[in-house]
């Protein structure tokens, strides 16, 4: 047998295009995962009371359509294939893509092992997206991205300026209050402000 041929590289705009299209392919595979994870908190919540019931907070990602590349390779553009730090960018958001994809499918494959665990678990949804611990041995709260998180991973996942990044989405991200909003009077402080538990990045919904 003759020796395989080196593949010819790609020019630069196909390349370009060829990232692309990885990015719309991974975002629609990420949408599957992430609607397969709520219908798994649906089916978890539908014989439960009302009183105890989780509300998920889940967003699809809006899918990215195809653009056409500026082919001036001295213009610095965000559709630029000549642009090196264009490409890098395109590469990375690939690569966050391709992993979101798989923490959904461990997500939402714990799910569906937690539903059939014996002895039952009281809420199969409703642990630490990170480090799995179940939410009825440690506290775990909703980010406003729609991920669970404990205190302890919450500890390890902020950054220099005491924001918090989910180890999921890799973006900063706040938390869904559990509690309606109180006003730091009731804490003996300035009328008007939020309790510091919201001081945090913490939202109310």
């Amino acid at each position: 047998m003759s020796p395989s041929k080196t593949p010819t590289p790609l020019d630069p705009i196909s390349t370009w295009r060829a990232w692309q299209t990885l990015t719309i392919i991974y975002t629609i595979l990420l949408n599957r995962q992430i609607r397969r994870r709520w219908l798994l908190e649906q089916k978890c919540m539908q014989n439960r009371p009302l009183r105890e019931r989780f509300r998920p907070v889940i967003f699809l990602e809006p899918i990215p359509t195809l653009r056409k590349p500026n082919t001036n390779p001295n213009k610095e553009a965000t559709n630029n294939p000549f642009n090196e730090t264009t490409m890098d960018k395109l590469r990375t958001r690939v690569a966050l893509l391709r992993a979101r994809v798989e923490k959904g499918k461990e997500l939402a494959s714990e799910i569906e092992r937690r539903m059939v665990q014996y002895p039952p678990i009281r809420f199969p949804t409703h642990f630490c997206h990170n480090c799995v611990e179940d939410g009825e041995r440690v506290e775990v709260l909703l980010t406003t991205c729609g991920h669970r998180v404990c205190r302890t991973c919450i500890e390890y996942g902020v950054n220099e300026n005491g924001v918090y990044e989910c180890s999921i989405c890799f973006a900063p991200t706040g938390f869904v209050a559990r509690s309606p909003v109180v006003f730091v009077k009731d804490y003996g402080e300035k009328k008007g402000e939020v309790a510091p538990i919201l001081k945090k990045g913490e939202v109310a919904v």
